[in-house]
C-alpha cells in the first residue's frame, strides 16, 4: 500500500490560501469587515426557517452535477457574482486547480486502494 502523495495537492492549495483567501482575510480585517456573524441578530425574532420539501424525491438525486473542472469552476464563479463576491469569482482560477489536484489525488488512491496491501491476509 502506498502512502499518499500529498505534494500534488499542497502547491495549489497553498496557492489558493496565499492567493486569494490570505489578501481577502487581510483587507477585510483592516476593513473591520467580519466573514461571519459572531453573535446572534437580536432584531430577528427567530432563526428557525421552516423548509419547504420535507423529504427527498428521485428527482433531488437526478440534478445535474458538474461534469468537469472548467463547468465546476463556471457554476462556481456565477454563485460567487450573484452574491456579489467579486473579489472571490476572480479568483475561481485557484480553486479550480486545487480541485483537479485533489481529484488527481483521489484517482491516484483508488488506483492504489484496488491493489491488495500485503499486510492483510486474504481469506478467499
Amino acid at each position: 500500500m502506498n502512502s499518499i502523495n500529498e505534494d500534488s495537492v499542497a502547491a495549489p492549495l497553498a496557492a489558493l490560501f496565499d492567493e486569494m483567501l490570505l489578501p481577502i482575510a487581510q483587507r477585510m480585517r483592516a476593513e473591520n469587515v467580519l466573514a461571519f456573524p459572531m453573535e446572534p441578530d437580536v432584531s430577528w425574532l427567530s432563526y428557525y426557517v421552516r423548509r419547504k420539501h420535507s423529504q427527498m424525491t428521485s428527482a433531488d438525486f437526478l440534478t445535474s452535477s458538474c461534469s468537469d473542472i472548467a463547468e465546476f469552476e463556471q457554476k462556481l464563479a456565477q454563485h460567487w457574482q450573484a452574491l456579489g463576491r467579486h473579489e472571490l469569482a476572480a479568483k475561481v482560477a485557484l480553486v479550480g486547480l486545487a480541485a483537479a489536484a485533489a481529484r488527481a489525488s483521489q484517482a491516484e488512491r483508488a488506483a492504489d486502494a484496488a491493489e491488495l496491501s500485503p499486510y492483510v491476509y486474504a481469506m478467499f
